[in-house]
């Protein structure tokens, strides 16, 4: 027992130098105080100035150009298109070049942003006034070769002239323009070699989908200066997802139209005629408030859904007195015949072709004088009459309903 004793005792005391030995030669190893990227970034950096181009005045610096689209959203009150997503920035800078063999094979590093000469690239129809951070500050990618390549993540907000005259089936092109604020063309020279944008949907959709987007690399001359300035402009194509309006604005659309047509078939001594349509005119109120908390005032870019509405508000109110003539015609006592211009429509071509000219078999109109009963044919001319005027109203509102749904869908 004394044995064993003593055996682990050696055991714990060998275990303990041995780490002991392992501390004491880490200890020794001599701290790491600087990198190759340390090194090559000192000298790069000792006499650089981010503020002044890294060129001689007489050259040009080249400039690529490159976007990626994951969100795009249109604020129709405000008339701001607001694109999201990052911009891809790649030009040469002479003052950042070095030898990899120098430097531990180090071909590439990255970098502060702020302490490296950026191009002054903003938007020009920028929807935010005097501000133009654009971008985010990410690091910037340098080359051994004097290669500096800056994809920042960005969100654009710029003008867009937006047309709704087709909404909600509408479609929007609209303009981000992408130029130097200070370099002309004789110092920046600004290129693109994308055909087209990537578009990365990162965030879905719901209200947009873009259709085409277009890049186009533009010359201008301004009164403020005689050099000409480059800018890259980007026409994105947007489609509006229609399928909730649809059962929202459209369906009803059709509905009001049958009711509209189905007063002209109710007789013409009915009162109802005059109930329903006060009804339709209620709901086409209530349309015509749901379009404007939902649709800006835009002059000259009425939507031509909203003009149906409102013609048809119209045209209600119209069929509305046509009604009222209509039971007075019918309900009123006649002392005279129709008169021989209009019986002669009832009895002729407008009359058989609306199904008229055949006197109905209504009920006639007895008055009893002195005991004697008269039978007059009067009021049933005068009813055949309020029929006419009916059947040929029904006709012109199909032609109009007809016409305004040919024009919307075209």
């Amino acid at each position: 027992m004394h044995k064993v004793r003593w055996f682990a005792f050696l055991l714990m005391c060998l275990v303990g130098y041995c780490y002991a030995d392992e501390a004491t030669s880490k200890s020794n190893e001599p701290p790491i105080k600087q990198t190759w990227v340390d090194k090559l970034t000192k000298d790069l950096f000792t006499n650089y100035n981010h503020n002044v181009r890294p060129s001689q005045h007489y050259n040009v610096t080249n400039m690529d150009v490159g976007l990626t689209i994951w969100h795009v959203d249109v604020d129709e009150d405000t008339s701001i298109f607001s694109v999201y997503g990052w911009v891809k920035m790649a030009w040469n800078d002479d003052k950042l070049k070095w030898n990899p063999a120098d430097y531990g094979n180090v071909n590439q590093f990255r970098y502060n942003p702020a302490s490296v000469w950026k191009p002054d690239v903003v938007l020009y129809n920028n929807a935010r006034g005097a501000d133009n951070l654009h971008y985010g500050q990410t690091n910037v990618i340098v080359y051994n070769n004097g290669q500096v390549l800056w994809v920042p993540p960005t969100d654009f907000h710029s003008f867009c002239e937006l047309n709704l005259r087709f909404w909600p089936f509408d479609h929007q092109t609209c303009i981000l323009k992408l130029g130097s604020w200070t370099y002309d063309e004789y110092k920046l020279n600004l290129t693109t070699t994308e055909v087209t944008p990537e578009i990365l949907w990162l965030v879905p959709n719901h209200k947009w989908s873009i259709r085409k987007v277009t890049v186009q690399r533009n010359v201008r001359t301004y009164e403020c200066c005689k050099e000409p300035y480059v800018d890259i402009q980007y026409n994105v194509t947007l489609q509006r997802h229609s399928s909730t309006h649809k059962a929202i604005v459209v369906s009803p659309a059709f509905v009001i139209m049958l009711l509209a047509l189905s007063v002209f078939w109710l007789p013409p001594q009915s009162g109802e005629k005059i109930v329903l349509n006060g009804f339709i005119a209620l709901i086409v109120t209530v349309f015509l408030i749901y379009f404007a908390q939902q649709l800006p005032a835009m002059s000259g870019h009425t939507p031509l859904i909203v003009t149906f509405y409102s013609a048809t508000f119209y045209l209600v109110a119209i069929s509305t007195i046509l009604s009222v003539i209509a039971l007075r015609i019918t309900r009123g006592k006649h002392c005279h015949s129709v008169p021989r211009a209009l019986k002669s429509q009832l009895d002729g071509c407008l009359g058989s072709v609306l199904g008229v000219s055949t006197p109905d078999r209504l009920e006639d109109d007895k008055e009893t004088v002195n005991g004697e009963v008269f039978v007059h044919t009067k009021q049933n001319e005068w009813c055949r009459l309020a029929t006419l005027l009916d059947r040929l109203a029904f006709v012109v509102y199909l032609i109009l309903f007809v016409a305004s749904i040919i024009y919307f869908t075209l």
